[in-house]
């Protein structure tokens, strides 16, 4: 496919114009940085989330050590304030107003300021790697990657809750002369948080460099695709990914009903089958809740995708070494275990030695403020059961160098990143992704 169709430029225009729905939807919202002292403080907060019926959207992980970034609606404010000062908690205000932080991004786009950059896209090369971009064209780009080189292929991972297309790409170019036959799998995927913009953003951007220095003749580009293949995935919670655009910015989980509560979504990330419903803070039974786990593993459309496709892989002996989640932020390269804390594989000594690599590398790139921390999970956060990571390490894909990466940055702009950070987020992921996949090559191929 060279163009793109009327309908995808007419609808991306629809997009555009159409943002200014969300224009009030955070008004007088505010995000305030609490300091927990105790795990009794988090469990506290996590209780008042619940009774106060979504009042709290907690941004990003539980980090140790670190204070929590929370949303709080404009009418809980007040009482939540109260409520910190009471309980002795320290705070500070870091967005007096969070529809000022959308609208002020918002209106710092080059697509806003020229109405859109759709009608200009008529082949793979013209893509524009320093814009958001609409499902729609996502899924374009994939099918011009496919046309433009013949060792790239689309396929579908499987469809979301509301009938969407989940995208996806194969990169297998002719083996190298040390390659195993079949070549072992690459597999990265991003999307399942919908507002985290930067992270399918980031994957198109260093997918392309990839194919466009692989046929430059690059060494590292050429080593890496004549090793593995690649299974690349840019956005998985699309139903999620086109909401964030057409109705709340901010919005996380699925959209898939819990009817019995009145509220929509599970967040994907706490859906899979590896140690899902366990014990750990990071998830919860609560329907409501921004961390809703589902009401079993794997019973939401998209996640049930992603494994159909390794149990796929499975049976035509297809093995997956690499299994990376992309998302933001906090700048982490996250190893398992996420479930729990202490008693580690004995392959973690691995993981986390090739996790630093890549770390060092992302970091190195534009010299990133407070840069990359590579470790294990549940050692930089708290406790999260039914997490990504986990699951690609010791569930279907069974790869063994298994990550969830935090992109930038660490919390002034979070879910806000301006388009003007999507070209260096792709150069030092693609720096980090050729040195992770090197030192593979030369330990553990």
């Amino acid at each position: 496919m060279k163009t793109l169709a009327l309908f995808s430029i007419l609808l991306t225009s629809f997009f555009v114009s159409t943002f200014a729905y969300t224009r009030d939807v955070y008004r007088g919202n505010q995000v305030l940085r609490v300091s927990i002292e105790t795990k009794d403080d988090l469990k506290w907060l996590l209780e008042l989330e619940k009774q106060t019926g979504g009042n709290l959207d907690f941004w990003g992980s539980f980090v140790r050590q670190r204070p929590v970034d929370i949303m709080v609606s404009r009418d809980f404010v007040g009482e939540f304030r109260a409520k910190l000062e009471e309980r002795h908690l320290l705070y500070q205000v870091v967005k007096l107003d969070v529809q000022e932080d959308v609208d002020n991004v918002h209106s710092r786009s080059k697509r806003n300021s020229d109405g859109g950059q759709a009608d200009t896209i008529t082949s793979f090369q013209d893509f524009d790697y320093s814009v958001y971009h609409t499902y729609d064209e996502i899924q374009n780009w994939i099918r011009d990657a496919a046309s433009e080189y013949n060792f790239v292929k689309n396929f579908s991972l499987g469809t979301t809750y509301e009938g969407r297309d989940i995208g996806a790409l194969e990169i297998s170019a002719p083996p190298g002369p040390s390659a195993t036959s079949p070549k072992p799998i690459v597999y990265f995927e991003g999307g399942l948080h919908a507002r985290e913009w930067i992270a399918p953003a980031t994957i198109l951007y260093f997918t392309a460099k990839l194919l466009r220095e692989y046929a430059n003749g690059d060494a590292d580009a050429r080593q890496a695709l004549s090793m593995f293949d690649f299974h690349i995935v840019p956005t998985v919670n699309c139903d999620g990914y086109v909401f964030t655009w057409t109705n709340e910015r901010l919005w996380r989980k699925s959209r898939k009903p819990n009817p019995v509560y009145g509220c929509v979504g599970t967040d994907l990330n706490r859906n899979f089958d590896q140690f899902w419903g366990g014990t750990g803070y990071g998830s919860s039974p609560w329907p409501c809740s921004p961390v809703f786990r589902g009401n079993s593993a794997f019973d939401n459309s998209e996640t049930r995708a992603i494994d159909d496709h390794f149990r796929s892989l499975n049976a035509s002996n297809r093995a997956t070494k690499v299994f990376i989640d992309w998302h933001n932020w906090h700048q982490m390269i996250l190893a398992p275990w996420s479930y729990k804390s202490g008693d580690l594989p004995p392959e973690s000594e691995d993981q986390i030695a090739a996790a630093t690599v890549m770390a060092n590398a992302m970091t190195a790139k534009n010299n990133v403020w407070e840069g990359y921390k590579a470790g294990i999970a549940s050692d930089l956060m708290y406790e999260m059961a039914g997490s990504s990571n986990d699951y690609g390490f010791v569930g279907t894909p069974n790869a063994k160098y298994s990550y969830l990466i935090e992109l930038r940055d660490r919390g002034q702009y979070a879910f806000l990143i301006p388009e003007e950070q999507i070209q260096p987020s792709g150069e030092e992921s693609y720096d980090g992704v050729i040195a992770l996949l090197k030192w593979i090559i030369n330990n553990d191929y």
